[in-house]
């Protein structure tokens, strides 16, 4: 089955998405400090659920692991902000881009059933109060479950860039991306 990454991006811009752009995967740059940050717990999510580090594997298994597909869909959605420091508006705007990027991936995922897909979204896994990932057991919804872009020491920024979508979308604003990738 072909991908018609034309509608796609057209059909993630319906879905709420302010902006969608296609790469080839191959563009992806990887950085080991974004990976050491995970490690470094800046986030509270490492070691503790099944889509963040350590349980997706070294930076190196992620990089080989994302190389064998070769195009990407990249999605952004932008938030205005009381200001700067509006924290509690950028936790609800990450809320809302998650809910957005989980609609478009159930739609690819009824339509390219056929395909070998993988989602990488922005942040952890939340979607259980505790994961099983402490008791050392399997997921729970290992159909839901969409890895952070981060953790892969994917450079957000640089996807950004090479995507050609603005990663600094002006004042008070916050912005999250995602990503759909295509084998």
């Amino acid at each position: 089955m072909v991908v018609n990454f034309e509608e796609l991006k057209e059909r993630c811009r319906d879905l709420k998405a302010d902006r969608a752009a296609v790469i080839d995967v191959s563009k992806i740059k990887f950085r080991q400090e974004l990976r050491d940050m995970c490690k470094s717990n800046v986030c509270g999510k490492y070691g503790t659920n099944w889509a963040c580090p350590p349980a997706i594997g070294e930076i190196e298994e992620g990089r080989n692991k994302i190389n064998e597909f070769t195009k990407a869909l990249v999605i952004q959605t932008i938030y205005q902000l009381e200001d700067s420091f509006d924290f509690e508006g950028m936790m609800e705007a990450k809320k809302v881009h998650k809910e957005i990027f989980e609609e478009i991936a159930h739609s690819i995922k009824r339509e390219y059933s056929d395909i070998d897909i993988m989602f990488l979204s922005a942040g952890g896994c939340e979607y259980c109060e505790k994961c099983t990932y402490l008791e050392n057991k399997p997921c729970r919804f290992p159909d839901k479950l969409i890895p952070p872009i981060e953790g892969y020491g994917i450079d957000v920024t640089d996807l950004a860039n090479v995507s050609g979508i603005p990663y600094n979308n002006g004042p008070h604003t916050v912005s999250y991306m995602s990503a759909v990738l295509f084998r």
